[in-house]
Order: C-alpha cells, then structure tokens, then sequence
C-alpha cells in the first residue's frame, strides 16, 4: 500500500471513529446524527480492513478479512435516510431497514468467502480467486445502489425543496443549496470509483475518491454535530398539526371572498375555450379579484409579520382554498408562496430602515416575521442582492 494511501486510511479511521461516537452517542443527538453517525462508523471500516492483512500475514484480526469490502453496498442507502431525517425529522422505524438490502444481498452472494479459514480469505486477497461471478455481481450492486439513491435522494430533495417553496414562508434556502452540493460531490466520488477500473493510472482515481469522501462526509458530520437540526424545516414537521388546528378553527368569510367562491363555482361549469388555454383552473378575471383580497389582507393585517404563516394558514385567513391561493400566486403573480410572502418582510424591513437607522437589525428581522438570524440573512440577499449591513451602508451615503 503505497505511503499516501496509508495515510488516507489513517485518516479516515481515526476521523470517521471519532465522529460516530460523538454523533451516535453524545448529548445533542438526533435521528439524522445519528445515521450519519453510522455512515461515519461504517466508512472508518472501510478505511480499516486493508490493515488487517497489511503484514500478509496471519493475525488475530485475519479472520475479518474482506468484511469492509461490501460496506460501501449501505452508502447510497444511509445517505439517503440521512437527507430524508435531517429535512424532516422522524423517528427511525425497521421498514427503514429494508433499504439496506443490496449490502445483505452482497454479504450472502460471498457467503462461501466469509464462511472460509484465515488462510484461504488471505490467499484470495493476496492473490485473486478464480470464482469472479458472485464478486463480480456484488460489485455492480455497489456500484448500482450508489447511483440508484443519488437518484432517489435528488428526486426527494427535489420535491421537498418545492412543497417548502409553495407551503412555507419561513425557512433557510440556502439549505437547499447545500444539500445540492452535497449530493453533486456524492455523483462525482461515486463517477471517480467507477472511472478507475478503466483507468490507465487507477490509483489517481482512487486517491481522489478517497480524498473527496473524507472532506465530504467528514465535513457534514463535523457541521451536523455543532448543529443537530442543520438542514431542519420545522415547519414541514408540524404542518399536518398546523392544519387540522387551522381546519377546527370558526374563520368568517368576508362578503367579498364568498361571493369570489361562489363565481368559482358558476364559471367552473361553463370554462370558455380561452380559459382552457391557461394552465390554471382559475378564469383570469377570479383570479385577479382573488389575488387582490388577498393582497388587502396582507397590506391591512400585515398577516406576513406571523413568523409560522404558511400556505394553508393564509388561505384560511383569506378564506379561500389553498388550492386556489397556490394558483392564484403561481398563475397570476407569477411567485411560489415562499416569494411572495418575503417579498413583503423585506420591503418591510427595508421602510423601517430607511426610517429609523438606529434600529438593531436582528429585532427588526425577528419583528417582520423572520424566525432565525442565518435565514433572515439568505433571504434579504436573495431578494435584495445584498447582506443586511451592506444595504444599511448604502443608506447611509
């Protein structure tokens, strides 16, 4: 084993031990710590085995010959559950376990292997084996399962990052952001893996796997251990609460929104050829008179100051379906409900700036229904194309 790589593998375990013990076992643990916790273990493993068999010779540990070598058959998997745990946090539950099937799969197909003596398992790794077909077909599971999850998770992110968008007003997209780089840096050391057995100098390819998944996982499992709810959406967590609340609650509908509801109802019956033409189910004359009750009620009650407003609350509030609301903001306005709503907080926040310089920043931010310092921070720089204290300067010349 060349020096570099002796390093790596150092490296790795000594890292990947440590994480897995603070984020399994300490004090600020949660179920996405502690899968990634497992996956810190179960890489520490995997950079442990070539030590085993380093002196080729018989020891007492040669009887774990070759158990790191599927390992990576579970990675895709606990990835997966990871993401899926630290954007809405639950409890972990046996079904869940079926997802670690391909790394059964790869331990049973070389069951003859691992049933084998000392001698013979350190033979076949010094030296091959004859046998390549059941390897052979564990090896196209490792490789199946990774891309098969990435697959899945950016599929989940993707459909998260949407219900969030049309749902939610009060979240960190930058999450989102690092969740994408996350998954993208796990494609290209998977990509890297698979390049190097074609590879005119594989131990490149391999070093550069190494590399990255030990920045990568490492990096994530340092920041999830400082933060348990890193990537977290509270909101996602108790929105079916939220609505069966908002759903018991006696919310009188204004004269107005109920005679809108009503014209829904007569016009859905007789949808013009024009009206078909737009995607929303919404004539274009109900869904101006809709976005304007709504508008009132966000510039009279100033209803975005409410840190948990969500789509469902709003509609009630309005009085309307969140069905209609959704199509109302996506068609007419052309926002998701995440826009519209911080367009407003922070035309909010920047009046009261320009009126009053004095004011603390962070009181503003919590006061125009921001619910966190780094979320406040994304969000005024993605609608505002600067930081907070940037804007506040330029008021200032």
């Amino acid at each position: 084993m060349p020096i570099l790589t002796q390093y790596l593998h150092v490296i790795g375990v000594f890292q990947g031990l440590l994480l897995a013990g603070i984020l399994i076992f300490g004090a600020k643990t949660s179920t996405a710590s502690r899968i990634l916790g497992t996956l810190c273990l179960l890489l520490a493993l995997h950079f442990l085995g070539p030590f085993i068999y380093f002196e080729r010779e018989i020891n007492v540990l040669s009887p774990l010959i070759g158990f790191q070598v599927f390992l990576p058959a579970s990675f895709g998997a606990i990835l997966y559950l990871y993401c899926r745990h630290a954007i809405i946090d639950r409890s972990f539950t046996l079904k869940d376990l079926w997802h670690l099937l391909p790394l059964v799969v790869c331990y049973l197909l070389n069951i003859e292997f691992f049933l084998s003596s000392p001698e013979v398992k350190l033979d076949v790794v010094l030296h091959g084996t004859e046998n390549l077909k059941n390897l052979k077909i564990a090896e196209a599971i490792v490789s199946m399962q990774a891309f098969v999850y990435l697959g899945l998770s950016m599929l989940m992110v993707r459909r998260i990052q949407n219900k969030a968008n049309q749902t939610l007003s009060n979240f960190n997209p930058e999450m989102f952001s690092w969740l994408w780089k996350l998954l993208f840096l796990a494609l290209v050391i998977w990509s890297l893996k698979e390049m190097m057995g074609t590879a005119e100098y594989p131990f490149l390819f391999y070093t550069a796997g190494n590399v990255l998944t030990i920045v990568l996982i490492y990096s994530i499992a340092m920041a999830q251990w400082r933060n348990p709810v890193l990537f977290k959406i509270a909101q996602l967590n108790t929105s079916a609460i939220a609505q069966e609340e908002l759903a018991s609650s006696n919310i009188i509908l204004s004269e107005e929104v109920a005679a809108i509801e009503a014209s829904i109802e007569t016009k859905s019956i007789a949808v013009d050829a024009t009206s078909a033409t737009n995607s929303g189910a919404l004539d274009p004359s109900i869904r101006s008179s809709l976005l304007k009750v709504v508008k009132e009620n966000m510039q009279e009650q100033q209803i975005f100051l409410d840190n948990q407003l969500t789509l469902t609350r709003l509609a009630e509030i309005v009085g309307i379906s969140t069905h209609h609301l959704s199509e109302v903001l996506n068609q007419h306005e052309d926002k998701n409900f995440y826009q519209f709503v911080n367009e407003y907080r922070v035309n909010y926040i920047c009046e009261k700036m320009k009126h009053d310089k004095e004011i603390k920043i962070l009181d503003l931010a919590m006061s125009a229904g921001f619910s966190s310092r780094s979320t406040f921070n994304a969000v005024f720089k993605q609608f505002v194309k600067l930081t907070p204290s940037q804007y506040r300067k330029q008021l200032a010349i």
